[in-house]
């Protein structure tokens, strides 16, 4: 489908779409006005000059409206010559506008400006899939990805912002519109060391942070020993990646088949599986299994509590409810 708003970003770049179209409106009354004073017989409204202007210069010419007198037919010519070249050049100026904020937006040297969309940090195959769960759990999400690698975007991506550039700098989060974004996630680069990956995963971070204190920061870690550091600069959740493989690893080894338990209860789509839901006001001081009683249906099973960042998994039925808890469902 045509795409308006690469015409629009084209000429507000250069600020010549508001000139070039008032150049060709002015240069079409002044000949409309000339030839219905020059024939008025033949031209009896400015309207009909202007009407006549405008199918000449198009090249369409319906024939309805013809100069009878040689000096109208002069202004026809001069019409046809000057007119048609300015309309030629005007279109050829918007084509060629068109298709070079196409190129830019393809090579990510564009810049978002839409609001609440996510960021994704680094394009590798975690970050694919992170794209494609978004989009099946979301109509038409706002996604902007982040990557200093990629010449363009990938093409099987289409609805994809594509922002190209360092994600250490500034300038790259300005031109993803980091003020107005929802989440950001940053992916670790496993093409490097651990221990550089994870240091650059904070200094994303950081530059991130500095920018937009109020986002919601995902990050990924390889390693353990900058998680302090990644607490310190405003991570909001932190994802060892090694650890929780790890312990992926671990259940299937210790339990055969326990790692596809886990992955269906993580899975994502039409319906979320495993949610948060506030803590009902009639139920703070009680029982967790006064939750049970109220809030378990056949469709939701209550799993645990989740307290002050931390989770709470089948805690005893004596477990009081606090203000600001959140009851762990896994839902049908």
């Amino acid at each position: 489908m045509f795409r308006f708003d690469f015409i629009i970003e084209s000429y507000a770049r250069f600020q010549s779409l508001a000139k070039m179209t008032g150049i060709v409106i002015l240069f079409l009354i002044l000949i409309g006005n000339i030839i219905h004073f020059i024939e008025p017989e033949a031209y009896p409204t400015i309207f009909d000059g202007i009407w006549w202007a405008i199918v000449t210069i198009s090249t369409v010419g319906y024939g309805d409206f013809v100069p009878e007198t040689v000096l109208g037919r002069f202004l026809g010519m001069l019409l046809i010559i000057l007119g048609i070249a300015l309309f030629s050049f005007f279109i050829t100026n918007l084509a060629s506008s068109t298709v070079l904020t196409q190129q830019e937006k393809e090579q990510g040297t564009t810049k978002y400006k839409n609001k609440d969309h996510y960021i994704i940090v680094g394009w590798n195959e975690r970050s694919a899939e992170l794209i494609h769960q978004l989009e099946l759990s979301y109509t038409h999400p706002n996604i902007v990805l982040i990557d200093e690698t990629l010449q363009q975007r990938p093409e099987h991506l289409k609805r994809l912002s594509f922002i190209r550039g360092s994600a250490t700098i500034d300038e790259t989060y300005k031109r993803a519109n980091i003020d107005d974004a929802h989440t950001i996630i940053i992916t670790a680069n496993h093409h490097i060391s651990e221990k550089a990956a994870d240091a650059n995963s904070v200094l994303s971070l950081l530059t991130v942070k500095g920018l937009n204190e109020s986002i919601y920061a995902i990050v990924e870690l390889m390693t353990s020993s900058q998680v302090k550091n990644a607490e310190r600069a405003g991570a909001n959740e932190i994802i060892e990646s090694s650890q929780y493989l790890s312990k992926l690893l671990m259940s299937g080894v210790l339990t055969h088949g326990m790692t596809d338990v886990i992955s269906q209860m993580i899975k994502h789509g039409e319906e979320e599986h495993l949610i948060f839901k506030p803590v009902p006001h009639e139920l703070i001081d009680l029982s967790f299994q006064k939750a049970i009683e109220e809030c378990q249906t056949k469709d939701s099973f209550l799993l645990g509590i989740r307290r002050d960042g931390k989770t709470l998994l089948h805690p005893s039925h004596g477990s009081l409810l606090l203000k600001g808890d959140h009851l762990i469902f896994y839902t049908r």
